[in-house]
């Protein structure tokens, strides 16, 4: 049994959601969350500490990943918010390659979780540009095991180009 809701009294003759509910508010206890973690930026900025930029050409960008435990779930597997978040950071900055300083936001992400990060595993980042337009650019992130090169993450980004006059 999952140990967080191990502490929880659940009644299995109590309706679904109200398991449910228990189950998030067990969750929410055993997090204390740091006031620092509300602040602007702070997400990215705890990504970017364990991510390594390896290789950047037009179009493409190849980084290191450090699977560790401030990113990782409680399973001691990288997040599923890390990942969403690394695939945006990395397929933005191959983007950029291309698209220098025009100023874009993203509009659509999708997220393939087929395996997952161990703690203590280095993961290779791979975005790559494929479209870009006027309007619309759209990235391909792969994230591997960099020792046994398994896919273990795939998505793809779609972003806007926010005309200046919007700015």
């Amino acid at each position: 049994m999952d140990p967080v809701l191990s502490r929880v009294e659940i009644d299995p003759n109590a309706p679904s959601h109200s398991v449910a509910i228990k189950w998030i508010d067990a969750m929410r206890s055993a997090v204390s969350v740091p006031p620092q973690s509300h602040d602007t930026g702070f997400k990215e900025a705890l990504i970017l500490r364990h991510l390594t930029v390896d290789r950047v050409d037009t179009g493409l960008v190849l980084s290191t990943l450090a699977v560790k435990p401030p990113i990782t779930n409680r399973y001691n597997t990288l997040h599923g918010g890390a990942v969403a978040s690394i695939a945006s950071i990395v397929g933005l900055a191959a983007v950029k390659t291309v698209a220098a300083d025009k100023v874009f936001f993203q509009t659509e992400m999708s997220m393939s979780y087929l395996s997952a990060g161990r703690i203590g595993v280095e993961l290779e980042v791979e975005a790559k540009v494929l479209r870009y337009g006027k309007s619309v650019a759209i990235s391909s992130i792969e994230i591997r095991n960099k020792e046994t090169k398994q896919t273990i993450y795939k998505g793809r980004c779609t972003y806007y180009n926010m005309p200046t006059s919007c700015i």
